[in-house]
């Protein structure tokens, strides 16, 4: 028979097996002080985001690297209901989860989201929240949140009936595109951005005045101001949004200093004859496009001082009418596909005719991947029109990828191949892709474009796309003159 006290001792052990392992502060780190968890940021940062268009999810890690558990822990945002950032945590969201547990050695996942509100300013501003992990001993962690914030004006199908201004107190972010009526000219001034939603573009039938300047250029880009990886922005991705579009009755379109970039195209002129001017541009960037960065069919265009560069199809694609580049860079470097020749000159589409009256291309570097950077098909003689007025162009005092060194239609050109020391992207002083994706294309020291611009064209354009003063006598060719600091 057992005696009294070894009874006591294996009934007291019996109840100390039954009892939860959470019971004892030792093995609970939600009660004891000492211990604390790790996160893999102390702050979850934003790009800047538009008021009122919730923002892609960030994430954090949780983790628990001690041997205790972790149980009965609260994860909530110290602004409450009022925050404009919501959690999402071990599945759970709103402003507080609470009852979570992580086993010794475990982590979880931290979702966060932001929808900033409009808060009237003109001027881009911050906000700021934080995420607060609150144990069962009364002791708490943060992890900091913080966004900054643009309000905007927001366009849902807008159709421009009647002449307008955008001005550059708020950006405007459109979506379903922007329709510009006949008859009806929109004014876009200094400084201006237009962000266009996916799939959304600018359609013009009447005319568009989009006039910059050197220090306060208008932007059309994408409106997505996240990142796809963290060091790769969407803004430096093509086929953001769909791209500008002149129709057949839209005459008299102006684009000075305007950055045109990551669209699927950039600017697409249809066919309207060559009477009058469809558009002139100059000062410009077109960049980054998946198709062609400028096509126009039957149109007459003028291009000056401006950068055509990496796109996807062509950076230039006339087909007929007639066309006038002066000082441009039109360079073919897209960083994740070959992309077409940079230009294009044909007289004929899907089996219409459309004579090539001129396509001039002066003081200009035209280069890329392709060994031949001007490509297209030129029929010698359409019915219907005069012999030799159908297929013309030339190319002088100009940098030229080509082999085709004997083509009488090339005056005073500098020609470079594939393979030749500093031809290409060696042109320009950059870091390699990365910088030309960036829209880099300021001329290196030894670029074979340095000193062959011509003197009239030189004092009919004395500043370059950057306002940097040319020499009258021995100006670079491009829409960049070359600087020792660059």
């Amino acid at each position: 028979m057992l005696t009294m006290k070894k009874a006591d001792y294996f009934l007291l052990s019996a109840l100390f097996l039954l009892l939860p392992a959470g019971c004892d502060s030792r093995d609970d780190l939600s009660v004891n002080r000492e211990y604390r968890l790790d996160f893999s940021s102390d702050t979850v940062r934003f790009d800047t985001l538009f008021s009122t268009v919730s923002s892609a999810t960030a994430s954090f890690m949780v983790y628990n690297n001690s041997n205790l558990n972790c149980r009965s822990l609260e994860v909530s945002l110290a602004g409450g209901d009022s925050s404009p950032f919501r959690i999402n945590v071990d599945g759970e969201g709103g402003t507080t989860v609470s009852g979570l547990e992580i086993e010794a050695g475990d982590s979880l996942f931290c979702f966060v989201t932001v929808n900033i509100p409009d808060d009237g300013q003109t001027v881009p501003f911050m906000v700021a929240d934080s995420v607060i992990f609150r144990f069962e001993s009364g002791l708490a962690q943060y992890v900091q949140l913080r966004a900054c914030g643009r309000n905007a004006l927001f366009l849902h199908g807008r159709r421009i009936t009647s002449d307008e201004t955008f001005n550059s107190n708020l950006p405007y972010v459109i979506y379903d595109s922007l329709y510009v009526a006949p008859g009806v000219t929109l004014t876009i001034t200094p400084g201006t951005e237009l962000y266009f939603h996916q799939g959304a573009g600018l359609v013009v039938e009447g005319r568009v005045l989009a006039e910059g300047t050197s220090d306060s250029m208008i932007v059309m880009r994408g409106d997505r101001l996240d990142r796809l990886f963290e060091d790769l922005p969407y803004d430096l991705l093509s086929n953001q949004w769909a791209g500008i579009r002149l129709g057949s009755g839209s005459f008299g379109n102006l684009f000075s200093y305007c950055d045109i970039h990551g669209g699927e195209y950039g600017i697409v002129a249809d066919s309207s004859g060559v009477d009058s001017l469809k558009f002139g541009m100059a000062s410009s960037i077109v960049h980054n496009v998946s198709g062609n960065g400028i096509h126009t069919v039957g149109s007459r265009i003028t291009v000056a001082n401006s950068q055509i560069t990496n796109a996807g199809g062509h950076c230039v694609e006339i087909v007929g009418g007639s066309a006038e580049f002066n000082f441009c860079t039109i360079a073919g470097f897209p960083l994740w596909w070959a992309g077409g020749a940079p230009v294009s000159l044909s007289n004929s589409l899907d089996g219409s005719f459309s004579p090539l009256i001129k396509a001039d291309f002066r003081n200009c570097i035209i280069t890329g991947y392709h060994k031949e950077s001007i490509t297209g098909i030129l029929h010698d003689s359409i019915p219907g029109f005069p012999a030799g007025t159908v297929s013309s162009y030339s190319v002088s005092h100009s940098l030229l990828m080509t082999s085709d060194t004997l083509n009488s239609r090339f005056e005073k050109v500098v020609f470079e191949q594939i393979g030749d020391e500093g031809s290409g992207l060696a042109n320009f002083h950059n870091n390699g892709l990365v910088d030309s994706y960036r829209s880099v294309f300021r001329l290196d020291s030894l670029s074979k474009a340095r000193g062959i611009a011509d003197t009239l064209s030189a004092k009919l354009w004395p500043a370059d796309l950057a306002g940097v003063r040319r020499p009258l006598h021995g100006a670079d060719a491009g829409c960049f003159q070359f600087e020792p600091s660059n």
